[in-house]
């Protein structure tokens, strides 16, 4: 009876991790469907005008770096390498508009760290956005990086910390001066003071597509090798080389998964 009983529960754990992962993969297929068709569509001012009544459209391109070996597992939803995970990301965003405000030609970036497998979230989140940005134009990138607009970054936000149904967690935002620098294969990102990302493509180069957990889906991810990664706030201290690391374009919009966020220290 004993064994039985614990064969149940193990059988209802098993269950309750399936379900949350095809409720995470459902939100990113949901959302990546229709990523590819605006992707290409946005390359029409026609359509530019015609999708101006969403709240928010951003769109460039990202690279990050982890501690995880090259390929990282998180992208098939399976463990961090070292059983968890810490990344330093980066956004050059081309063109963008949050609300009514224009955010084009401004950079974003975050310091991640997962303390187990992705899915089961608990995510410490820091923000950076370019010191550049007016007042207006912080606020809007801020509200869009926590997840307040939803879509992919509302994905993306539900995985920080906070108690089930209420606000997600983030360390205070903070302006900076952000360079993000790509000259292929080399990518070089720098948070003035505090941190800094330098990685180089896998020669090939090597992508892959179709993961099941990505920042940007459904683009190809490109494979690179971290020479340097480096953050040091909010108490924090972080040095690795020779991490995985990832690039692609980005399209993400408002959509479904908005989120509440507040800041604690």
């Amino acid at each position: 009876m004993i064994n039985e009983i614990k064969e149940n529960n193990k059988k209802s754990l098993v269950n309750k991790v399936s379900d949350t992962r095809r409720t995470f993969i459902k939100s990113l297929a949901t959302i990546a469907a229709a990523t590819p068709v605006v992707g290409s569509l946005f390359k029409s001012k026609d359509t530019e005008a015609a999708l101006a009544d969403h709240t928010m459209y951003l769109r460039g391109t990202y690279f990050e770096s982890c501690t995880c070996e090259t390929i990282c597992p998180c992208l098939l939803l399976l463990d961090p390498t070292k059983g968890s995970c810490t990344a330093l990301l980066g956004w050059n965003i081309e063109k963008g508009h949050v609300g009514t405000t224009d955010v084009s030609g401004l950079n974003v970036a975050m310091f991640l760290y997962a303390p187990k497998n992705l899915l089961k979230g608990g995510f410490t989140l820091a923000l950076y956005i370019d010191k550049s940005a007016s007042s207006s134009q912080r606020t809007a990138l801020t509200e869009a990086y926590q997840g307040i607009h939803g879509g992919h970054l509302g994905v993306i936000a539900s995985l920080a910390k906070g108690a089930e149904g209420g606000p997600r967690e983030y360390l205070p935002t903070r302006s900076a001066r952000i360079s993000y620098m790509v000259d292929s294969p080399h990518r070089h990102l720098v948070i003035d003071g505090i941190g800094e990302n330098k990685m180089e493509q896998l020669a090939g180069p090597v992508t892959v597509r179709g993961t099941p957990l990505a920042v940007a889906p459904p683009y190809a991810i490109t494979v690179s090798r971290a020479s340097k990664c480096e953050y040091s706030d909010h108490g924090i201290t972080h040095s690795y080389s020779g991490g995985n690391g990832l690039s692609s374009p980005f399209v993400y919009m408002d959509g479904g998964n908005k989120q509440t966020a507040i800041e604690k220290a």
